[in-house]
């Protein structure tokens, strides 16, 4: 890497990442239930604690892909490659938080969130491609 400076946003983010992850399962669905009454009380809206959980997971990797891609491009790489590079972070990372998360009270490993979170990276990778692609053809 000739840059890592430029990672510093993902390895906070990963940071970040991890502790939310480090909380037990008790305090995990505390923060979702959290989330779930206020939408309830102040939004009037209903939504199930799971679609608040996943929504968080597919959000929080989709920044953290945003932060990759931003890593990659400031040290140069090809949009192509910029692309596959941040999207196979999110996903390693991905695993491996699952992995930390076999070892947390009242936490499990799941494949599925795996999969989830790097749902939240290809929609980070769509949508940076075609913020990407709209600047290209507004230049001209």
């Amino acid at each position: 890497m000739k840059k890592i400076k430029y990672f510093i946003p993902s390895i906070l983010f990963m940071i970040i990442i991890f502790w939310f992850s480090h909380q037990t399962g008790t305090e995990s669905s505390g923060l979702s239930t959290y989330i779930v009454n206020w939408l309830e009380n102040h939004l009037h809206i209903i939504v199930p604690e799971l679609i608040i959980r996943k929504m968080a997971h597919m959000g929080e990797y989709a920044l953290l892909t945003f932060t990759f891609i931003y890593g990659f491009s400031k040290n140069k790489f090809i949009l192509q490659k910029v692309l596959l590079f941040s999207l196979s972070a999110t996903f390693l990372y991905a695993c491996s938080d699952e992995f930390h998360q076999l070892f947390i009270v009242g936490r499990s490993g799941q494949l599925a969130d795996v999969m989830i979170d790097t749902t939240g990276g290809i929609i980070a990778i769509i949508l940076f491609y075609f913020i990407k692609k709209k600047k290209c053809y507004s230049q001209e």
